[in-house]
């Protein structure tokens, strides 16, 4: 694999990784259940979390428990449900008649996953027939949001989620926990957008993981390329 030369030397600095989970450190599947960690991310960021200098996290739209199950590093810091939940804080009560209201107007169709997280709701589309793919987007743009809500696009999904939130915000908090370190964001979809737009603000290193549009400054193919980083950066030692 190749790799842009500047993300070999960034070792040298003290940094702050942050990683999306689905596409970034796990292949994309159809059920998000079998999302399993690309081989070897696991223990690269074992290495990463116990590091002397760097510090590492998760920011993700799922819920934190869900990672830590997948990946059973207790001390790995996860941001869940886009910057709504923070390790050692108590969530906000979910909004249960807003959350009611739209799961009325989603479409029936075959295929389609609607995905509860209590706080959010993520609807699935990647199992319905290509040809209806096209219908079920016109569905969810349509979509009626109750006030102080809205709608994020992902790959074949659609997340509802209350707004002021999100991986940009996220990630600006992180970088501001640690000041004095390097703040480098790795994702590879629409809703990582907004990590790299606020870092790059802040003079962090973004990366895109994948094809398509993107506000990062550099770009890699796979997971298995971030785990190759993580490796590499989890072997750095600082004078």
């Amino acid at each position: 694999m190749t790799l842009p030369p500047e993300l070999h030397t960034l070792g040298d600095r003290p940094l702050l990784v942050i990683c999306d989970y689905d596409g970034t450190l796990a292949p994309i599947v159809t059920r998000p259940e079998d999302a399993f960690p690309q081989p070897g991310a696991r223990e690269a960021l074992r290495r990463l979390t116990a590091h002397p200098t760097h510090h590492a996290a998760i920011v993700t739209g799922r819920r934190a428990e869900q990672i830590h199950a997948l990946l059973n590093l207790p001390d790995l810091p996860v941001i869940g449900l886009h910057g709504m939940e923070w390790p050692g804080e108590e969530i906000r009560p979910p909004d249960e008649e807003a959350l009611r209201f739209i799961a009325t107007q989603l479409p029936d169709v075959p295929g389609l996953w609607l995905e509860d997280k209590r706080w959010t709701l993520a609807v699935h589309y990647r199992a319905v027939p290509e040809a209806q793919q096209a219908n079920v987007e016109a569905v969810l743009a349509a979509v009626s949001l109750p006030e102080g809500w809205e709608v994020i696009a992902g790959k074949k999904v659609r997340e509802f989620r209350p707004a002021g939130f999100g991986k940009g915000r996220a990630a600006q908090q992180l970088a501001l926990t640690f000041p004095l370190h390097l703040p480098v964001f790795l994702g590879d979809d629409v809703t990582d957008e907004e990590g790299f737009v606020a870092l790059r603000g802040q003079g962090g290193v973004t990366v895109k993981v994948g094809e398509g549009a993107t506000a990062a400054e550099y770009r890699i193919a796979s997971p298995a390329e971030v785990v190759a980083l993580l490796e590499e950066w989890a072997d750095s030692s600082l004078s």
